[in-house]
């Protein structure tokens, strides 16, 4: 058999003390029903960052030569 029962949270003692002493009942348990989940706006997330190769242009104009790829060797 199940009861719902809206209690004040101090008075939970005292029935769960009532609860004990009576023979008809065998088990119990008292279960706090959980709040209500206040809704919370939701960020979407960052816009997507397109990242260009710059290493090889910044070695260049910085008069780096760029090491031969292995490709570039063998044809040499």
């Amino acid at each position: 058999m199940r009861e719902y029962v809206q209690l004040e949270p101090d008075r939970v003692p005292e029935l769960e003390a009532g609860l004990k002493i009576t023979e008809e009942v065998l088990r119990h348990i008292i279960v706090r029903k959980p709040e209500k989940a206040v809704a919370t706006t939701v960020t979407p997330p960052p816009a997507e960052v397109v990242l260009e190769p710059v290493a090889a242009a910044t070695d260049e104009a910085a008069g780096r030569s760029r090491r031969p790829d292995r490709e570039d060797r063998e044809e040499s």
